[in-house]
């Protein structure tokens, strides 16, 4: 069916986006989505939109199979660019934001729309969980707050989630999260946009949601689910580095005039029941800090061009310090990161080459993460993260002194 023939309205849209072609990860999620409506009052409608390229089979009417009789699926078509074929996303899924819009398009008139990633691998209570809010009218915008130890995923729990926080005053803990759920007067709000069919969309399109919510005065719920199966893209980890922080540094350029206004954070609406947290995965802090070094050696020289005088001398003593008394300061961290901030917005080199080089820092920051916990209870290190966005929002008067008066943003360089 063509994306601008809809249907009779329904009560909740399910969508999910295709890579072309069916999948294991497309079947499994129908069957889940099937299971979570079963359990439902029959008077919630609900129809499935699947979003694909029309690159190849999409295997329709096995879907339609595994959903059962009396069960709506509709397929809707989004053109691919030239550009979106050019660089894999950290996501996986090139061309997302066009797909995620002929999802929405079809959520019109309806209680709201979820959207799914199908390698998430998620169990159909996530999705009762998504969908409450939207029928009980409690939010516009709800995200999974995933179960995991603050090792998986460091870059979201250290830097995304702190920095989103301390810029939009909401405590959302993934705001990067492939699956959330959309209220029609959010639909609203975002189909309008231009992002849809730009080329940073189509890489941070899941970010830019959450930020429109939070910077628009929406009503922003998590709700606590499991674990979520990694979807990896097969990046390297600089390259992941570049496009997901430069993601939040661009949203972050745009929406200026929103966050400088925002002091503090404060706790969202809850639903689901909480999930014990799973034990951390094995990492080699020495790894990490050799990684470190090996970057510092490297790339002095550009974190001059971003970083203050102070700030290259502590970087350099953490660099020669023994791994035993390595430690990352939480303030040095925060105001490393938005310096970074700063250097993209000034262009001070090209914003790639300054993305990448924030690596090896994140990796010390790692380091001393995994060095400071360690083995200790899940529950201290995710207490430990809290602290660190304490700080982020406790430094950010020093981002906004320097994002009003740039002139300020006079890094030194020192010599070696």
């Amino acid at each position: 069916m063509a994306a601008d023939a809809r249907p009779e309205p329904v009560e909740i849209v399910i969508g999910f986006p295709t890579r072309g072609g069916a999948d294991a990860d497309q079947e499994a999620i129908v069957r889940e989505v099937a299971s979570a409506f079963a359990r439902r009052d029959p008077s919630v409608r609900w129809r499935l939109i699947v979003a694909d390229t029309g690159t190849g089979d999409s295997a329709l009417g096995r879907m339609r199979d595994t959903l059962g009789a009396g069960a709506e699926l509709v397929e809707v078509k989004y053109a691919l660019q030239p550009s979106d074929s050019l660089n894999l996303p950290y996501h996986g899924l090139t061309g997302r934001a066009r797909a995620l819009r002929a999802i929405l398009e079809q959520a019109r008139g309806t209680r709201g729309c979820v959207i799914l990633d199908p390698r998430s691998g998620a169990p159909s209570a996530w999705l009762d969980h998504l969908v409450q809010p939207l029928i009980d009218d409690a939010a516009d915008f709800v995200a999974p707050e995933y179960c995991r130890h603050p090792f998986t995923g460091g870059l979201v729990h250290g830097l995304v989630y702190p920095m989103f926080r301390a810029l939009y005053g909401v405590r959302l803990r993934y705001p990067v999260s492939a699956d959330a759920a959309c209220s029609p007067r959010l639909i609203e709000a975002m189909l309008p946009d231009p992002v849809w069919q730009s080329d940073a969309g189509q890489v941070g399109i899941d970010l830019w949601m959450a930020a429109t919510a939070a910077s628009g005065g929406f009503r922003m719920a998590q709700t606590c689910v499991g674990n979520r199966t990694e979807a990896r893209a097969g990046l390297d980890l600089s390259t992941t580095v570049s496009q997901l922080v430069g993601c939040l540094f661009l949203d972050m350029e745009r929406r200026a005039a929103a966050w400088q206004r925002i002091r503090g954070s404060r706790a969202l609406p809850q639903f689901g029941d909480t999930q014990p947290t799973p034990a951390p995965p094995d990492i080699d802090a020495a790894t990490l800090v050799e990684s470190f070094r090996l970057g510092h050696r490297e790339l002095q020289d550009v974190w001059a061009e971003v970083l203050p005088p102070l700030a290259i001398l502590q970087w350099r003593r953490l660099a020669t310090m023994p791994i035993d008394a390595f430690r990352v300061d939480d303030a040095l961290w925060a105001r490393t990161v938005y310096d970074f901030a700063m250097g993209h917005r000034l262009r001070v080199i090209a914003r790639d080459h300054l993305l990448r080089s924030l690596t090896p820092l994140y990796l010390g920051w790692l380091a001393s993460l995994v060095r400071e916990v360690g083995p200790a209870p899940p529950e201290e290190a995710q207490a430990r993260i809290e602290r660190l966005c304490l700080v982020f929002e406790a430094e950010k008067p020093y981002l906004i002194s320097q994002w009003r008066w740039p002139e300020r943003f006079r890094p030194v360089k020192l010599r070696r």
